[in-house]
């Protein structure tokens, strides 16, 4: 009976320490303040344990604005944080303007559990410091890049490329590099220059019949590729999607381009600008001409095999209520013990919210939207 006792106490113990576990933290040295521009010599110290090396820099475009800062990290040697894959080059997402921190992960995980080729950035939590100074709880992600997306770097057809402008017809006034319009991330645009491919393509896009378009888009992209891709926009209700947030890359001359999913903290129940949205304004997925041709042409079939697809998802429980409540409740085990000294440090009446929604009420949020758009979908879907 003793021996029974010390058992239970001893399980009891061991659950207590587990579910109170403290999230592991990245102490960045710097002696200077961070460049926007170019990345310089750090000092990393992972959770008191292990000093990495490596360069660092701010990143983000419109998030550039908010005060709580993200960073491109790259180590001088591979490394594996949390478990995750061994890499040198990570983002540390600051997740500033999505209160419940899970937008973007949840968004990644379900894609790629959607099917084991579809790519996005696995990641996980983790606390920062900047000189022992606590800066936040942050989204530690994989930087989406050739090795991760599995490209052969050694054929003269394999391309990445970060958010193209692929799908507007008219040449853009302003880009993020001017001498790398289409944004190429491999191989580098100064060594091989990928742009006339693209150019081929956007060409094929907008000015090929619906024949040609018919009988050759299969060629260009992978149609199950952008099923599921457009499957993840219409359920997260992502519009910033559609024209970007996304890597495009083909891995070798054998096989189409393909989308890997990138940016997903306006989704959910909140816009671009973090406007409220429990489905009172609907993405225009018809902003994408491939989307439009693709759904316009009768002869690919196309819509058929997105219902086909959705319903799958649903029968496998990958799309559910309960399965995203699943998500949001393996997040919040790992999370919850950290909010409060986040928004210590960051309130959540900042500057830049629409409102003042605290975690809890912005996680019901999330699981409103999620029922009231699976509803919608297996409607819409179910009329087809």
């Amino acid at each position: 009976m003793k021996s029974a006792h010390i058992l239970i106490v001893t399980l009891i113990l061991v659950m207590f320490s587990c579910g109170n576990e403290k999230l592991p933290s990245l102490n960045i040295k710097k002696g200077d303040d961070f460049s926007w521009k170019v990345k310089e010599p750090c000092t990393v110290i992972y959770s008191n344990s292990d000093t990495l090396s490596g360069k660092i820099k701010c990143r983000g475009g419109m998030s550039s604005k908010y005060y709580k800062h993200s960073f491109s990290l790259e180590l001088n040697n591979k490394y594996s944080f949390l478990g995750l894959p061994r890499d040198d080059d990570w983002i540390l997402n600051a997740n500033y303007i999505d209160k419940t921190f899970m937008r973007h992960k949840i968004s990644y995980d379900l894609f790629m559990e959607m099917n084991p080729k579809n790519i996005a950035s696995q990641s996980t939590y983790i606390n920062v410091y900047i000189n022992d100074k606590y800066e936040g709880l942050y989204v530690l992600m994989e930087k989406i890049n050739g090795g991760i997306v599995g490209l052969n770097k050694h054929d003269t057809l394999a391309m990445l490329f970060k958010d193209p402008p692929i799908f507007t017809e008219k040449k853009l006034s302003y880009v993020q590099d001017s001498l790398n319009y289409y944004q190429q991330n491999f191989p580098k645009v100064t060594v091989s220059d990928k742009t006339y491919y693209i150019d081929k393509f956007k060409d094929f896009l907008f000015n090929s019949s619906d024949s040609e378009f018919a009988q050759n888009i299969s060629n260009w992209v992978d149609i199950e590729n952008v099923i599921d891709w457009h499957i993840i926009l219409l359920f997260s209700n992502n519009s910033d999607g559609i024209m970007k947030n996304f890597y495009f890359y083909k891995l070798d001359k054998n096989t189409p381009f393909r989308f890997a999913i990138w940016d997903y903290d306006h989704s959910f129940g909140r816009d671009g600008d973090n406007e409220h949205n429990l489905m009172e304004r609907e993405l225009d997925c018809n902003r994408s001409i491939l989307l439009k041709r693709l759904v316009n042409i009768p002869s690919i079939g196309y819509l058929d095999k997105l219902k086909k697809r959705w319903f799958e998802l649903r029968k496998e429980n990958i799309i559910s209520t309960k399965k995203f409540k699943r998500h949001i409740d393996e997040n919040e085990k790992i999370i919850r013990s950290e909010i409060e000294k986040n928004f210590e440090k960051w309130p959540v009446n900042g500057k830049w919210y629409y409102d003042n929604n605290n975690y809890e009420q912005e996680l019901d949020l999330i699981q409103d939207f999620v029922k009231i758009r699976i509803r919608q979908l297996d409607e819409y879907f179910n009329n087809r």
